[in-house]
């Protein structure tokens, strides 16, 4: 015990929390123990216990986000003519629905599809991408035989499937798909902005209307310096503006930084980072809520774990904690003397207790993760009462 330095008063660690981190400063680390009327004040007084414990600590980053739904489409006028009606913002439009009119009867609709018309599709014209799409859609809305071949060449059975929809849309039944007559777009659209007046000529590819996916993401600007913590599938908790949480995943991570510097100079470098979450369906219909998402810095599973005020700084370097002896019986702690650990009390004056060397890891929280020699869950360790 030469070469430890026993527990005085002088010696306590004091835990500061800065910039969410941890780091530790003892005061008077080499000062002497106390002697005479001191040392049996120091002896007399009750010191609060704590029992060693087994468990995970984790370490957290929060990061500001924005809840919304993914994808940024636009729909382009292919119908010339008046625009006589559109869809509400906020409607959700799905393969087969109308997206708008013009002239009081020329409507347009959605198709799913990752290819653009580009001219109109009827009887005769040459294999292509835009059939293939279009007989795929005709297919899955229930408009096609069973035994018709889907593939990018019009033929008899696909006119057919064009009048039995057109006729069910309420379009005119004549088996061709004129240019401007449907959208292609990947997926669903929710509708957000209608770009042109009722009553003004649209075409000529002029905008629409513009919307995005139905599919629920979380968007934020992640500084580059915190790249480290984000990796593609990794496991994220969102907070709602409601104060409820949801399991999400990191979906996709910019690859270039988006550079601004303000008046004063300092310059920030920001990856956008996309999140889906769990549940698609959490948040309703929200768009653009803020939202706080929670990352995981580091964890430690099944670790031995002290309050952080339990550590000890020794004289010649390095950290110890004081463990009552198996004959030490501690007494009931006053209410509210401590808040960390469990079972805790407080040691009796005439308690024999020991030093043990402990190398602090991972703090969370106000505990530390210990490695040491000679301790186990349960043992009970002095702390500041």
């Amino acid at each position: 015990m030469s070469r430890l330095v026993r527990l005085v008063g002088a010696l306590v660690v004091v835990a500061v929390v800065a910039g969410g981190g941890w780091w530790l400063t003892s005061r008077g680390a080499a000062a002497s123990p106390p002697t005479g009327a001191a040392a049996e004040a120091a002896a007399s007084s009750a010191t609060a216990t704590v029992a060693v414990e087994r468990k995970t600590l984790t370490v957290t980053d929060d990061f500001n986000g924005k809840l919304g739904f993914a994808g940024d489409y636009q729909v382009l006028g292919g119908l010339s003519g008046i625009l006589t009606w559109t869809v509400p913002t906020g409607t959700v439009v799905t393969a087969g629905k109308r997206l708008y009119e013009t002239n009081g009867h020329d409507r347009t609709s959605l198709i799913y599809g990752s290819r653009p018309a580009w001219r109109t599709m009827e009887s005769g014209v040459t294999n292509g991408a835009d059939i293939l799409q279009l007989e795929t859609n005709l297919k899955k809305l229930g408009f096609t035989r069973k035994g018709d071949r889907i593939g990018s060449h019009w033929d008899a059975r696909t006119t057919a499937a064009v009048k039995r929809w057109q006729r069910k849309a309420g379009l005119p039944v004549d088996g061709r798909v004129d240019l401007g007559e449907v959208v292609f777009l990947p997926e669903a659209i929710r509708v957000t902005e209608i770009s042109a007046a009722l009553g003004t000529m649209v075409g000529q590819g002029g905008p629409v209307l513009s919307g995005t996916s139905t599919r629920r993401v979380v968007s934020l600007d992640l500084d580059a310096a915190d790249r480290d913590l984000f990796e593609g599938g990794k496991a994220v908790q969102v907070k709602l503006p409601d104060g409820s949480t949801v399991a999400g995943k990191i979906a996709t991570i910019g690859r270039i930084a988006d550079t601004t510097t303000d008046q004063q100079g300092n310059t920030t470098s920001t990856l956008p980072v996309t999140i889906t979450l769990d549940d698609p369906t959490s948040g309703g219909d929200l768009d653009q809520a803020s939202v706080t998402i929670t990352v995981v810095r580091s964890s430690r599973e099944n670790v031995l774990t002290v309050p952080i005020n339990a550590l000890l700084a020794l004289r010649e370097g390095g950290y110890a904690v004081e463990v009552i002896d198996d004959g030490g019986s501690p007494t009931a702690a006053p209410s509210g003397s401590l808040s960390l650990g469990s079972p805790a009390g407080s040691a009796s004056p005439g308690a024999r207790t020991h030093l043990v060397r402990v190398v602090p890891g991972l703090f969370d929280h106000g505990n530390v993760e210990i490695t040491a020699t000679g301790i186990q869950p349960g043992d009970l360790v002095v702390v500041p009462s």
